[in-house]
């Protein structure tokens, strides 16, 4: 008979008295609110939150659950916006307004940016490494790293949430993945902790607004069924990248859109058009796949992601990667 179910359900705050009522659900010990350890009977490990600067925390999960659970955020009025990464062991869900991704290290989209008003919840996978890094940043703190990137109206607007919702889902930038690794490393215990995860948690951000400054400003309100339309419209995409582009058109029709809302939203959420999107992720599959050792020539890993021709994958490899296949591929050894 399999163990029941632990339900937590939450709240976050840039402040750290949200994590007391979180740990009396737990059973867990809440030490300087900081740093939350878990009894032995859920799991092993626990999470740290950190207060970096007005108006920006962190909080790092680094737990293996031995018990079946599942944590679900809920919706608060303290506005403020938040980034997760994820490097985790295994892959777990995350459920955003009813769209399950899949989420860790071996993940395709591992990094999510949602306002604290989206409600979500996770199920992480039992008996393995649960790694995950938050930023908390204010409105405030965001509007001001912005500068003058963009016309101020056009920064006003993307942060008016009467006018816009800003959320999306992309992979882990590898400056980022390297800093995360890095801090994945060290124990809680480790004296110089709390001060390289300040600094971890600094350039992160610095690289977040890096990227969100060179996105281009699309000025929308989302609604729920629309945000799960698109991203259960990704998430086809990503299940078949060994077949060819499907269309806009039916991509849209999936979705329940017109063609041009369809392509908007998409571009929204994921930051690239949907062909891009299927096209870049094509090639980082067979980037896996050409580095895995599982195969004996490229011209098999080329026709496993759908391509029949090796001179056009070598071509759009070096294009997407600036290298060849061959200066990457390892070869099955017997």
């Amino acid at each position: 008979m399999s163990a029941p179910v632990l339900h937590i359900k939450h709240y976050y705050a840039l402040a750290p008295h949200w994590q007391q009522p979180m740990a009396n659900d737990l059973g867990a010990e809440l030490i300087e609110e900081k740093l939350l350890e878990l009894p032995k009977n859920i799991g092993q490990g626990g999470s740290y939150f950190l207060e970096i600067m007005p108006g920006l925390s962190l909080l790092l999960a680094d737990v293996t659950f031995h018990t079946p659970i599942t944590f679900t955020r809920l919706a608060t009025t303290d506005h403020f916006y938040l980034a997760y990464y994820d490097l985790s062991d295994e892959i777990s869900s995350h459920i955003v307004e009813g769209t399950d991704h899949k989420i860790g290290y071996r993940s395709k989209l591992g990094m999510g940016f949602m306002d604290s008003q989206t409600e979500s919840t996770l199920i992480p996978t039992l008996n393995e490494r649960y790694y995950s890094l938050r930023l908390f940043m204010s409105k405030e703190l965001l509007i001001s790293l912005m500068g003058n990137s963009k016309p101020q109206n056009i920064i006003e607007a993307l942060f008016d949430e009467t006018k816009n919702t800003l959320f999306f889902y992309s992979h882990i930038d590898s400056s980022t993945r390297l800093l995360l690794k890095e801090l994945k490393e060290r124990s809680f215990n480790d004296p110089s902790f709390e001060l390289h995860a300040k600094g971890t948690a600094l350039k992160i951000l610095t690289h977040l607004i890096r990227r969100a400054r060179n996105f281009e400003p699309i000025i929308q309100k989302l609604s729920s069924s629309d945000t799960t339309a698109i991203l259960n419209t990704s998430q086809y995409l990503l299940d078949n990248l060994p077949l060819d582009f499907p269309g806009v058109t039916f991509l849209a029709e999936m979705a329940g859109m017109s063609e041009s809302k369809y392509k908007k939203l998409f571009t929204k959420i994921v930051k690239r058009s949907p062909k891009n999107f299927f096209l870049e992720e094509k090639l980082l599959l067979a980037q896996n796949l050409l580095q895995s050792g599982n195969f004996d020539s490229i011209r098999e890993v080329a026709l496993e992601v759908g391509y029949s021709k090796p001179g056009y994958f070598s071509e759009a490899y070096k294009k997407a990667f600036g290298t060849l296949p061959q200066e990457v591929f390892i070869k099955t050894t017997n």
